[in-house]
């Protein structure tokens, strides 16, 4: 009888749709703090989770410290506006060899959320002639 649901679980899962999303790209500036420095300034490739604006979304990046001309690999919220974003993230910086938070601002191609889909007509009765 236990096995039932264990084999069960697996098709349910398969079967499920995963949530449609479109990820987009951001270009920005980066301040930081913490790890080791006093703080630093980077430029910034973000990879965001969804394109939708007014939107918060997660994010992935890369940043060139200037100040310590290091890389810092980081992880993050956003919250996207008409084609610019604004966000916070966590990161480690390899130039003063610790974890540093940032905030961050850029570019990013973001797009409108989609209208909702008409609603569909139904006609009852004998079909028009």
């Amino acid at each position: 009888m236990r096995y039932r649901y264990l084999t069960a679980l697996p098709v349910i899962l398969a079967l499920a749709t995963p949530a449609a999303a479109d990820p987009t790209l951001g270009l920005g500036l980066t301040f930081t703090w913490g790890g080791g420095s006093r703080g630093d300034t980077g430029i910034g490739l973000r990879v965001f989770s969804d394109d939708e604006r007014k939107e918060f979304v997660g994010s992935l990046g890369v940043d060139y410290m200037v100040g310590s001309q290091s890389i810092r690999p980081n992880v993050g919220i956003a919250y996207l506006a008409r084609n610019s974003y604004v966000g916070m993230d966590i990161g480690y910086d390899f130039g003063s060899s610790g974890v540093s938070v940032g905030v961050g601002l850029g570019a990013a191609d973001t797009e409108e959320a989609a209208a909702p889909a008409p609603a569909p007509v139904v006609i009852i009765g004998p079909p028009p002639t």
